[in-house]
């Protein structure tokens, strides 16, 4: 399994900071234990709080299926252990599919962006077009209108979906008049032959991969101290992709998302000290947003000894 370390020392700016992929690294599709339990947490989520973590309108029909077209093809090519394991658990018929009509003839009965989106670890947003053309950022704008997310760092898609890319972003400090419509643009802007992708990061207090909530405590943490912060404190980055698909023209937002617990993860002194300096670079609003005034004292303090 990678180990993201996206944190960089120096002044703070808020930037899209993306990088081209190619098509092969679309997915992360190691056959790691994280893999493991990340599909198994999927079957687990869907099965308990289904509405939670998948949401779709008929909009958006089409592009699900052109997903579920895109996603087999891919493990087909590049991670046949992926699609082998979804026949074995039951997403894919036994007698294996090429597309979305071979599923529907062999009597699937799934939808077709929750079943992509179960073959693979990454959470999958379809995002669709607003009026380029328009000069009123409500018209504008690309909107999420399906999405199978299991992995929510802090956010409700029961909330979000619908809403414009500055709307699903209103709570972040700065988003608006650092980035504003730059998400936007670049979604119209992408080709289905260029794949970006870009990695976000944040320190929590909390191990799990499904959280709606978690934003803006204020209560300090007496249980996390600076002997104790290496083992308590998890380090959550998200590697995010984005795919325009061909046919229906909406742009598929990946996420993947990776915990690790800084002791496992900050080991060496160089890297402590590039945390320590993003740390300190962040803004006080932005600590706030992901919680991490609570414990940040602490975990200076910890980072410092490495």
């Amino acid at each position: 399994m990678p180990t993201h370390l996206p944190f960089k020392p120096g002044d703070f700016k808020m930037s899209l900071d993306l990088d081209r992929i190619d098509e092969e690294d679309w997915f992360e599709t190691d056959p790691s234990s994280d893999t493991k339990h990340q599909l198994q947490e999927k079957t687990k989520l869907f099965a308990e709080r289904r509405s939670e973590v998948f949401q779709s309108t008929e909009e958006a029909n089409h592009a699900s299926s052109e997903i579920f077209d895109c996603v087999v093809r891919y493990l087909l090519s590049h991670a046949p252990d992926l699609y082998t394991h979804g026949i074995a658990s039951g997403l894919i018929p036994p007698r294996g599919v090429e597309n979305w009509q071979d599923y529907v003839n062999l009597g699937g009965e799934g939808h077709p962006l929750e079943v992509a989106s179960r073959l693979v670890t990454e959470d999958l947003l379809l995002m669709f077009p607003g009026d380029q053309s328009s000069s009123t950022y409500e018209e504008f704008a690309w909107r999420l209108k399906a999405g199978s997310l299991a992995f929510p760092a802090g956010w409700s898609l029961i909330e979000m979906i619908q809403r414009g890319t500055i709307g699903i972003h209103e709570r972040v400090p700065g988003y608006d008049t650092s980035l504003g419509d730059q998400v936007d643009r670049l979604f119209y802007s992408l080709k289905p032959e260029r794949l970006v992708s870009r990695l976000n990061w944040s320190l929590t207090r909390y191990q799990d991969l499904f959280r709606l909530h978690g934003k803006f405590e204020q209560e300090k943490s007496t249980e996390i101290t600076a002997s104790n912060v290496g083992s308590k404190i998890w380090l959550r980055v998200e590697r995010q992709t984005f795919r325009k698909l061909p046919s229906s023209g909406a742009v598929v937002f990946g996420i993947r998302t990776h915990m690790h617990r800084l002791e496992d993860v900050i080991t060496e002194s160089d890297v402590a000290e590039d945390l320590s300096g993003a740390i300190k670079a962040l803004p006080e609003d932005l600590l706030r947003y992901k919680s991490m005034q609570v414990f940040v004292d602490p975990c200076l303090e910890w980072l410092s000894a490495v």
